[in-house]
């Protein structure tokens, strides 16, 4: 199980633990936000900007799939100065919390979860707390990790239409409710609608108004209303895998682990292109809420 933390443990961890390594895991689909420049610009003292981009398969067509080659992945990590022992806290300053999608990749590569912790609230609760921060990019000693894919917090087309056919998994969309229902796509290529049978959650009704997550008690109290069961398999959705693992870690640490995240998400799932051994898109059913 992973693990979300305050702003004032995390100012202590980095004071008092060994082997920690802190990552700023911001990711922007605003154009205009460069969130490695940000980093350089203003961050938490010792940390070190993580680039979710970094690990995406530069041969996918799909955006932000994640990269499986262990050998490629062992040797970035090991040049940001991990090891497979050191705890890894994550934080963003993102509107899309990416920092769930980077843990998720941590527990893709074969990171051990326990290890994992995620700032509550995110850069800005750590600054309006007046805790310290810095600027610049330090050059760190590369360290020796070693990546071991974990296919079990994975979950792929195959699955969603095994899933389609003989349903064992509840699906759960959050992308925003106007485009679960079948408003228009700003990415060209891909259909408007959702996965038959898919539940829309939203990831944003997920957070307080100050960007910390809700209390476990309310988190349950929104999968309930949806007729949602935690303790059953799960398969999260969303545009293109960033935000799906939102929900993913909110799981994980109410303790539930029949999970995964659809990486492909729709920018795979919804597109107008067929895939090798497809002959159809009616392989990939859409429904809008019209439909319904």
């Amino acid at each position: 199980m992973p693990w979300l933390i305050n702003a004032a443990q995390l100012d202590k961890f980095r004071k008092s633990q060994k082997n920690l390594v802190i990552l700023d895991a911001s990711f922007h689909l605003d154009e205009t936000r460069n969130a490695k420049q940000e980093f350089i610009e203003k961050h938490i003292v010792d940390a070190q900007f993580f680039d979710i981009t970094e690990f995406c398969d530069a041969g996918s067509a799909i955006p932000s799939m994640l990269m499986q080659d262990e050998k490629i992945i062992s040797e970035k990590l090991g040049n940001l100065g991990i090891r497979n022992d050191f705890k890894i806290i994550i934080y963003d300053n993102s509107e899309l919390h990416s920092s769930a999608r980077a843990l998720w990749m941590f527990k893709m590569f074969g990171h051990n979860p326990h290890q994992l912790y995620i700032l509550d609230g995110g850069f800005k609760a750590y600054e309006s707390a007046g805790f310290k921060t810095e600027s610049g990019n330090k050059n760190v000693g590369a360290k020796v990790y070693k990546a071991e894919w974990k296919s079990q917090f994975l979950r792929t087309l195959t699955d969603v239409k095994n899933n389609l056919k003989n349903p064992t998994q509840q699906i759960v969309d959050v992308r925003h409710p106007v485009r679960y229902a079948g408003g228009k796509e700003t990415r060209a290529g891909l259909r408007s609608g959702h996965i038959p049978g898919s539940v829309c959650l939203p990831y944003f009704i997920l957070f307080e108004k100050d960007g910390t997550f809700l209390p476990q008690d309310k988190i349950r109290k929104k999968l309930s209303d949806l007729n949602l069961d935690p303790s059953l398999p799960m398969l999260i959705t969303c545009g293109s895998g960033i935000t799906a693992p939102i929900l993913d870690f909110l799981l994980d640490i109410m303790n539930y682990d029949a999970h995964g995240v659809y990486d492909g998400a729709w920018a795979e799932y919804g597109t107008e292109t067929l895939f090798p051994g497809e002959t159809s898109l009616t392989e990939r059913p859409i429904e809008t809420c019209v439909d319904n």
